[in-house]
């Protein structure tokens, strides 16, 4: 019975084993942009943002915004209305 008790408690440890892995790995990968906006985004529409760096993982730089609609839309940072939306936002995370 003692044995019985131990092979269950090995096959739920290798299955939450799995699991935790498979959660690991799919946060670590991500999704790159390929390929910029041809929209101007309003602030106001905007959340929050990262950088992608193209020396890092990507093929390009660019700005992610993320939208108050959980999207998110990949933006030339030589543009100016994104130079102007990333310190806009930067303005709303300091005063907080």
């Amino acid at each position: 019975m003692c044995g019985n008790k131990s092979l269950l408690l090995a096959a739920l440890m290798s299955v939450l084993l799995l699991y935790l892995c498979s959660k690991s790995e799919a946060a670590s990968n991500f999704d790159c942009c390929l390929r910029y906006t041809d929209r101007v985004l309003h602030p106001r529409f905007i959340m929050g943002f990262t950088q992608q760096l193209a020396n890092e993982a990507c093929d390009i730089n660019a700005i992610i915004f993320y939208t108050k609609k959980k999207l998110a839309v990949c933006a030339d940072p030589k543009k100016m209305w994104v130079k102007q939306a990333v310190h806009i936002l930067s303005q709303r995370v300091k005063k907080m």
